[in-house]
């Protein structure tokens, strides 16, 4: 396998995807982001009307990684194929789509494993674990994060229909600690636009909540857009690194 992964060189290129012509990352993203706006001010509607419950919340939070999963198929074969797949949101349903989530969502799970864990013993009230402090149960993370990040490279490979085998031993890549890394620097540059965005709508919505009601759906979309500017960042990192590790 190829040693040659250049964490600066991936950053770079996976910000020059989405920022050389954001004209057309816009065009491109603009009914994704519209569909995730609706779905999320849809379940806010139902919320606010005691409507809402926990299948609902399973409904919307299914569709929008279904969504989220469209961005990666989208991406992925756009670097790694230079395929354009003109309106991915036809894709939602596509088997394809279907298994990229649901293996993009073990890998997740993986990951904050213990996270869900120190939850469980916190409700049950379990302080202890195997004799020791149920506390450093979140120690735990550091093992987990490594092992899913060592798989995180067969989402590319998902996304253009090759077969996979996890518990072979065959997908782990080597390079856990530089795609961590790699993820950690893309994510981080897009917390201050988001943290801007949560702040103007504080703002309104302490100073004029009339005026907020008006303008929620579009910070909304706009929170959306930069949403799916920093997936598409990620999803453009994997894709760039699974072409390195294959040359």
């Amino acid at each position: 396998m190829n040693d040659n992964l250049n964490i600066s060189e991936i950053v770079s290129k996976s910000f020059s995807y989405i920022f050389k012509d954001i004209k057309k990352i816009f065009r491109e993203s603009f009914f994704t982001v519209l569909f995730l706006t609706i779905i999320f001010n849809g379940l806010y509607f139902l919320v606010l009307g005691n409507i809402a419950t926990k299948f609902t919340f399973f409904i919307i939070f299914a569709l929008m990684g279904l969504v989220i999963s469209t961005i990666g198929y989208k991406v992925h074969r756009d670097i790694l194929l230079n395929q354009t797949v003109f309106n991915p949101l036809f894709k939602m349903f596509d088997f394809t789509n279907i298994r990229y989530l649901f293996y993009s969502t073990l890998i997740s799970s993986l990951a904050l494993s213990p996270v869900f864990l120190k939850y469980y013993l916190d409700r049950n009230g379990i302080s202890t674990l195997f004799g020791a402090d149920s506390r450093y149960v979140v120690l735990l993370l550091i093992p987990t994060i490594y092992l899913a990040f060592k798989l995180i490279l067969i989402l590319p490979k998902i996304s253009l229909n090759k077969s996979i085998s996890i518990f072979s031993g065959k997908e782990f890549n080597d390079f856990s600690g530089k795609l961590f890394a790699i993820f950690l620097i893309i994510t981080l540059a897009f917390i201050l636009p988001t943290y801007l965005i949560f702040a103007l709508q504080v703002y309104f919505l302490e100073n004029s909540q009339e005026f907020y009601k008006f303008l929620k759906p579009f910070f909304d979309f706009i929170s959306f857009f930069v949403s799916y500017l920093n997936y598409a960042a990620v999803f453009a990192a994997l894709s760039y690194s699974y072409k390195v590790t294959k040359k």
